[in-house]
């Protein structure tokens, strides 16, 4: 039997990290700039600008349930490694077909959307679970700062690829047809379903030690101030509790505002007379604040119950989309942008762990499923909505403030939201 030393869980986390970095995070913030080039290239109105970049919310969630039913039929490394190389197709006829709005709704939004909801976040999140039990919030979270540091740098690049091939905004998707593919090499030779493949144990413990390390971390857990189940929820216990669909509501502010600014934020940006580079930079301030965001929540989400911080995440994330709608000088664009970062890698690493604290490892996949759809489809029409008012009133007014009082809202529900309790009766019959 392996010593802990050698616990492949770490290093299938470095994997998922690599995978979420190269086929997640650069094809989802880098085709916020890249759309940008795209739209004034093809003439596209912001609506339609948003639209693309709806579908692609829309389709990186809307499958989620489906995409559960593949990691729980054919496993996380044939899922993980078919999406990385959907992405590679979309992302090929993205450089060398798409001439219409209408062809990059559907290669944008439904081809590379799949492919980097089955290649990404999901997959990664389904194994981690597996592989880690007392560790969960920190190695879900540290994946996510995978997202997080490739967005960070995926505006800058794509924008200095496009800057250096004159304007040419295929050229960054050439690029992310590549890194797609490396990724699709990292899933089939290096994911690993569970810990039993390899005769190892969640966390690291061995074998022998079982019942007795399975006990203490049992009394762990019941002694700690984060709330997490020793029980398995069935589906059908998950909805009929309150708390998973308070939650549901909860993610709808920032799941909405975050798209709905990397489709529309430099556009919005420059709009209030930011040149395009400062405009950028605050766009990968933003990014760089979720990152920090998500390292925070990595050291304090096993600590401090992932609820409450949460609902603090919200609250600031609504200061930013308040702040972003009329952002002046350079104080300005930090501000807006550290919010709404920090807000969002918070929020979205919290609504991550959550799940898995609540209702277990068992109802994780399809549980996220749903979650990551209902994110996913506000996400889509809010970018699209934001489109829309522009067009129709010439400002974002509307839509950064309807933004803004989900997040209010969200806060104030997850206050009032108590970890679900699991019924005798219920338990008996599932």
């Amino acid at each position: 039997m392996a010593e802990r030393t050698d616990f492949y869980g770490w290093k299938l986390l470095g994997v998922f990290w690599l995978i979420l970095f190269a086929n997640f995070a650069f094809p989802l913030y880098g085709a916020g700039v890249v759309n940008t080039y795209m739209a004034a290239d093809l003439h596209l109105d912001r609506a339609s600008l948003g639209l693309a970049y709806g579908v692609l919310q829309w389709m990186v969630g809307l499958p989620a349930p489906l995409a559960a039913l593949c990691i729980y039929k054919k496993g996380v490394r044939f899922t993980m490694t078919m999406g990385c190389l959907a992405v590679v197709a979309g992302a090929l006829l993205m450089a060398t077909w798409v001439r219409t709005g209408l062809q990059a709704d559907l290669v944008l939004g439904c081809i590379i959307g799949v492919g980097l909801l089955a290649g990404g976040i999901l997959g990664a999140q389904a194994g981690i679970t597996r592989w880690f039990i007392r560790n969960k919030a920190r190695a879900i979270t540290l994946a996510h700062t995978g997202i997080g540091i490739g967005g960070f740098v995926a505006a800058p690049v794509q924008l200095r690829i496009i800057s250096a091939t004159g304007g040419n905004w295929r050229a960054g998707w050439w690029l992310m047809a590549g890194m797609s593919s490396v990724a699709a090499l990292l899933a089939a030779l290096f994911v690993r379903e569970q810990p039993s493949d390899l005769g190892q144990l969640p966390d690291g413990e061995q074998a022998g030690q079982d019942d007795s390390r399975s006990r203490a971390v049992a009394e762990v857990v019941r002694a700690s101030r984060v709330y997490k189940t020793t029980e398995e929820w069935s589906l059908r216990e998950v909805w009929r509790a309150p708390a998973i669909w308070l939650l549901l509501i909860s993610i709808l502010g920032f799941s909405a505002g975050y798209p709905m600014f990397l489709a529309h934020g430099l556009a919005h940006l420059r709009d209030l007379g930011f040149t395009p580079a400062a405009a950028t930079f605050s766009i990968s301030v933003m990014l760089l604040s979720a990152l920090a965001g998500q390292l925070l929540f990595a050291g304090i989400g096993d600590i401090i119950e992932p609820r409450l911080i949460w609902a603090a995440a919200s609250a600031i994330f609504g200061t930013g989309m308040l702040l972003a709608l009329h952002a002046s000088g350079a104080a300005g664009l930090w501000l807006y942008a550290i919010c709404l970062g920090s807000g969002f890698g918070i929020a979205f690493s919290a609504m991550m762990t959550l799940p898995a604290n609540y209702f277990g490892s068992r109802a994780y996949a399809s549980v996220v499923g749903v979650v990551i759809a209902v994110g996913t489809t506000a996400g889509a029409a809010g970018a699209y909505a934001a489109g829309f008012v522009f067009d129709r009133y010439g400002t974002y007014q509307l839509a950064f403030y309807s933004v803004a009082g989900l997040s209010f809202l969200g806060a104030l529900l997850l206050l009032l939201t108590k970890p679900p309790v699991r019924k005798a009766e219920q338990a008996q019959t599932a």
